[in-house]
């Protein structure tokens, strides 16, 4: 069972050039069921697929987005992490993807999520799904477009916007055939009031789908997004843990020398605090980008020359 979030803020679908309110927290999950190209990944789902599978990787961050590292240790929130990299890749040289000049690397162990030989493009959402396209899981870009559309999945969405559509048309006719009775605000509540379970629904009702044919192709996902591939690419791999938990940590001796790590009174600089928040000072090395390298590979951690 998927529990969904209360009503938070407005948003909108669009239907007959007019647009609709809906949920805001609702959007992008309608967005990417909507393009019908999209699988979301999640650990309940997974764990009632395969159980928990322990997996060790790595992390860059970059100083400025240590205070965000709180936020996924120990929970279901997932992130993406790795295992090898080309030799040309920002990775390899501790820099990061997503966190541009990088310079700190967790060695982290979580649970699996999904994994593949190379980057898969992989986005999470506020609610800590992971979404990405469809191919990835079935191995060919129509099958899963088809088993969407056979499904009928774009016909209930096209009709779920046509009720939304002709409830707000209701409701605006009630209110213009006697608007002392029926103030607008009192129109905007019960809107909300009957489109919030609408869509709702409509997401619960996809994902309970989404999840039976996840299910009925449980191998072939197994195959192509549990397996660690033992081949390199021209990235690096990519890896989806939750529950995740630092083993240990670099840092590149350039991040050393910005003020905010150390003060010249030798105390410990913001930066060095936030870290050690999370990771021992006895656990934490510092040194050049090869002695990040030898550091990495004693983890076994990866660097192909492709």
């Amino acid at each position: 069972m998927i529990k969904l979030k209360d009503l938070l803020t407005e948003d909108w679908l669009t239907h007959k050039g007019k647009t609709l309110w809906y949920p805001a927290h609702t959007r992008t999950t309608m967005a990417n069921i909507s393009s019908m190209d999209m699988i979301a990944l999640y650990p309940k789902q997974l764990e009632s697929m395969f159980g928990k599978q322990p997996i060790s990787s790595f992390h860059v961050t970059s100083p400025e987005h240590l205070k965000t590292v709180d936020n996924i240790l120990g929970k279901k929130k997932s992130i993406s992490t790795f295992t090898r990299a080309n030799n040309d890749s920002p990775l390899a040289k501790g820099r990061g993807i997503q966190t541009g000049s990088g310079g700190i690397i967790f060695y982290v162990r979580g649970d699996l999520l999904a994994t593949r030989y190379m980057d898969f493009d992989s986005v999470p959402d506020k609610t800590g799904r992971r979404w990405m396209a469809g191919h990835y899981v079935t191995g060919d870009r129509e099958i899963w477009n088809k088993a969407v559309r056979a499904a009928g999945w774009r016909k209930k969405y096209d009709k779920l916007k046509s009720d939304m559509y002709d409830l707000e048309e209701k409701l605006r006719n009630q209110w213009m055939e006697d608007d002392d009775k029926m103030p607008w605000n009192e129109i905007e509540k019960q809107k909300k009031k009957a489109v919030g379970p609408m869509v709702n629904k409509f997401i619960k009702d996809y994902f309970d789908w989404q999840n039976k044919y996840l299910m009925a192709n449980k191998e072939i996902f197994k195959k192509r997004l549990r397996s660690v591939e033992n081949k390199p690419s021209a990235w690096w791999n990519e890896i989806l843990i939750y529950n995740t938990k630092i083993i240990d940590a670099f840092v590149l001796s350039r991040i050393t020398k910005d003020n905010n790590w150390e003060w010249q009174s030798g105390k410990p600089g913001r930066y060095q605090e936030e870290l050690y928040k999370y990771v021992p000072k006895s656990k934490v090395t510092i040194g050049t980008p090869a002695k990040f390298r030898q550091w990495f590979g004693k983890r076994e951690g990866i660097i192909d020359q492709v």
